[in-house]
């Protein structure tokens, strides 16, 4: 099931992956999702739900993506 987010936040979205995209070929998916938690307000967005808009997106924009280390994604339970 595909998480919609608002159309604020899949903007801060897209903004972040062209940033990224212009610096480097490669996304890290959780670092980059993390990063939009903190930098903007999207309380109550779930992690998962932003990190699956970043893959996408970085993915449109031609670049890798990479997951980061499994000690950097929060854990569930």
């Amino acid at each position: 099931m595909e998480v919609r987010l608002s159309d604020a936040v899949q903007r801060k979205v897209e903004l972040a992956i062209r940033a990224k995209a212009s610096r480097a070929l490669v996304v890290d998916v959780y670092a980059t999702a993390q990063e939009i938690q903190r930098e903007h307000d999207v309380d109550g967005v779930d992690l998962d739900a932003i990190a699956a808009t970043v893959a996408r997106l970085a993915a449109q924009c031609g670049c890798a993506v990479e997951l980061g280390h499994q000690e950097d994604r929060p854990h569930s339970g």
